[in-house]
């Protein structure tokens, strides 16, 4: 029964921790007057984040990048491409023309609860500047 606990609390705190994308903007004044590109107007600058629970390389849960603030069941959204394209949506929801200097991180990570190399957590963080 112990360990009946333990795996199910392991399990709620996995399903806790995964399965949100969300993008941050820091404009105006928060920017402090820097010239965030070489060339242009800078606008803001942008930072995008999703991660997902996989079985093996199969997604359970993740963040919606298409539906930002949602889960999404069986699909990979915990990827670079789709964290670059929901920033650069954004970018031009802001009315920038261009994204400049986009970077990503990407990680994943065992969840070695109840069985090694099964369940997998991954993340996935990117930035970028948005300029008119």
């Amino acid at each position: 029964m112990k360990k009946f606990m333990m795996m199910a609390l392991a399990a709620v705190g996995a399903l806790a921790i995964t399965g949100c994308a969300q993008v941050q903007v820091s404009e105006g004044q928060n920017l402090s007057g820097q010239g965030i590109a070489t060339s242009g107007t800078p606008v803001a600058h942008l930072t995008g984040n999703n991660s997902g629970l996989y079985f093996l390389s199969f997604p359970l849960i993740t963040g919606s990048t298409t539906e930002v603030g949602s889960a999404a069941f069986g699909k990979d959204m915990a990827n670079v491409p789709s964290v670059v394209q929901m920033v650069t949506e954004k970018s031009n929801a802001l009315g920038a023309k261009k994204t400049l200097d986009i970077t990503s991180q990407y990680s994943s990570t065992m969840i070695p609860i109840p069985f090694p190399f099964l369940f997998y957590y991954q993340s996935v963080n990117v930035s970028g500047n948005a300029v008119k």
